[in-house]
């Protein structure tokens, strides 16, 4: 190299040295018998990898691909490299495909898929033919599936903006589906036979706040039913006006003027001082009279009898009736035990399924339990079948006014500081147990549709619910003053379709030990029910 060459040119030879091919030293060809020539640097650059596969760049081998050295090779020797599968032509696939052996092959399979179908479909047949069934849902009423709260204005602060304020919780804290409000008309004057009940007590607001209330109501997914009561805390409630052709055409002019308002129902008490055939005129009007937004109307009919089959009733009477039922399970000096009067009233379901009975302790001018089994009571609002009814207070263990006394105010200031949670306060235990219950009659299709019988109990109150293939649950009741139990065998002898009962079971809820029973286990011939205590077992179902 010229030794005068700038560094620069001395760099780029030295570059290009580097680029040609590293080859080895060639060995001798035996056939030309020439000896290998070692590689010049003076020589043409050496092809590229374009037009010499398998050549050299940049000191990288590029690989030819076996087949290829495989193929060379064999070509090398004079062997023809080996046959290519292409597979069959159409006709050749058909003459093949025509051969007894695929024909017998085809006919298999055919013959399996068709057996396995037909079997897949045998076999579903039988398991659904072999299953229990599921009983048919009742046809139920909106007053049937959930409870009604009893209230006059008064108990939300004297007017119709209070009621509307305390919508949220009646329907989320207690889960009820109605609200029997009233009255709401204004005060006898001397001269009338009864109030006017078309009217609006002025007191209580404007129209516009009664169309206020209904609409906030119905966003709620609540129902009003208007007490239409002339006397509602009086005794009798009609007396002469239950036969004067004036005073009832009233009360129908009424009927008429509130239903067009778009209310879910009526509520009349003293019911049975009405002839039967004029109170199914005026739940024929009732359910006639078109409704606004569609909802179904209903007649309640209140009584202040304990015995249900002693209202006078029409086949077309009230849908849903209420009284102090409750009443004839208290104990009595000449009877061991209630279990009679409840089988009756439990009969009087059956046989009446046109009729629905509202259970509960008292109305709001009346207390119609004794003091020591309202809890226990509490619970057969929810654990038998019809409607639960509270009247305000109830849940707070409030007591009633004597006759003629000031109706006492609601206390709302109580039920903010349990829901805040301010100062400690702690929510009495009707309140937990009625919360309680009536988020578990909600879920459970046995407490909220299911059949009643009552069981053997001694000198307690056993009441069994049950319902197609859901939980079942057992009530107790201890109405005296000393400790029972209830159960000597673990089988207690049942009526004909009535679910035998297991020798363990599931407390709920008990209404002396507290709201919720958790997950205690209880043998139930040992089991002791304590004075005035009411309890709620449930245990899962089983076939028999």
């Amino acid at each position: 190299m010229d030794p005068e060459s700038p560094p620069r040119e001395l760099e780029l030879s030295a570059l290009e040295a580097e680029k040609e091919p590293m080859a080895a030293a060639a060995e001798p060809d035996p056939e030309l018998g020439t000896p290998p020539q070692a590689p010049s640097p003076h020589r043409d650059p050496v092809p590229g990898p374009e037009s010499r596969p398998g050549g050299e760049k940049n000191g990288l081998v590029m690989k030819i691909p076996p087949e290829e050295e495989e193929e060379a090779a064999l070509a090398g020797a004079g062997v023809s490299g080996s046959p290519k599968f292409t597979g069959l032509g159409k006709e050749e696939l058909l003459r093949e495909a025509g051969t007894p052996l695929w024909a017998r092959a085809r006919l298999v399979l055919l013959i399996l898929f068709w057996g396995g179908w037909i079997g897949m479909l045998g076999a579903a047949a039988a398991i659904v033919a072999q299953a229990p069934r599921c009983q048919p849902l009742p046809n139920k009423g909106w007053w049937e599936l959930g409870a009604l709260y009893r209230a006059p204005p008064e108990a939300f602060g004297g007017n119709l903006k209070g009621v509307e304020k305390r919508l949220g919780y009646l329907k989320e804290k207690l889960q009820v589906g109605g609200l029997v409000l009233g009255p709401v008309y204004p005060p006898k004057l001397p001269d009338d036979k009864i109030p006017a009940l078309k009217e609006l007590d002025p007191a209580l607001g404007t129209f516009q706040d009664f169309t206020a209330l209904l609409e906030a109501a119905k966003d709620k997914g609540l129902k009003v039913i208007l007490d239409l009561t002339p006397n509602p805390s009086g005794d009798p409630v009609w007396g002469e006006a239950a036969k004067d052709p004036e005073v009832l055409e009233q009360v129908k002019a009424a009927l008429t003027h509130w239903l067009k308002q778009d209310i879910a129902g009526i509520f009349l008490d003293g019911i049975e001082e009405l002839q039967a055939s004029l109170v199914a005129e005026w739940r024929n009007l009732t359910e006639q009279e078109p409704s606004p937004s569609g909802v179904a109307r209903v007649l309640v009919g209140g009584t202040r009898l304990q015995e249900p089959w002693k209202v006078p009733r029409d086949p077309w009477g009230p849908q849903l009736l209420l009284g102090p039922f409750l009443k004839a399970l208290e104990p009595k000096p000449e009877m061991e035990s209630p279990e009679g009067a409840l089988r009756d009233l439990l009969n009087f379901l059956s046989f009446n399924s046109s009729v629905a009975l509202g259970w509960s302790v008292g109305s709001p001018w009346e207390a119609w339990v004794s003091p020591n089994l309202r809890l226990q009571q509490l619970l057969l609002l929810w654990g038998l079948p019809g409607t639960p009814v509270l009247s305000y207070g109830d849940e707070l263990g409030m007591g009633r006014p004597l006759r003629n006394q000031k109706l006492e105010s609601m206390r709302w200031g109580d039920i903010e500081g349990f829901q805040n949670g301010s100062d400690g306060a702690k929510p009495p235990p009707e309140l937990e147990l009625c919360t309680a219950l009536a988020s578990l009659r909600a879920r459970e299709r046995s407490l909220l549709l299911g059949e009643a019988r009552v069981v053997p109990a001694g000198s307690a109150i056993a009441v069994l619910r049950f319902w197609d293939q859901n939980e079942r649950f057992l009530l107790v009741l201890n109405p005296h003053g000393t400790d029972l139990k209830p159960f000597s065998v673990k089988r207690p002898p049942g009526e004909a379709g009535t679910p035998a009962l297991p020798p363990q079971m599931r407390l709920r809820y008990s209404s002396s030990s507290g709201a919720q029973g958790g997950e205690q286990q209880l043998q139930l011939e040992e089991m002791k029910v304590a004075p005035y205590e009411g309890v709620l077992l449930s245990f899962p179902y089983s076939p028999e």
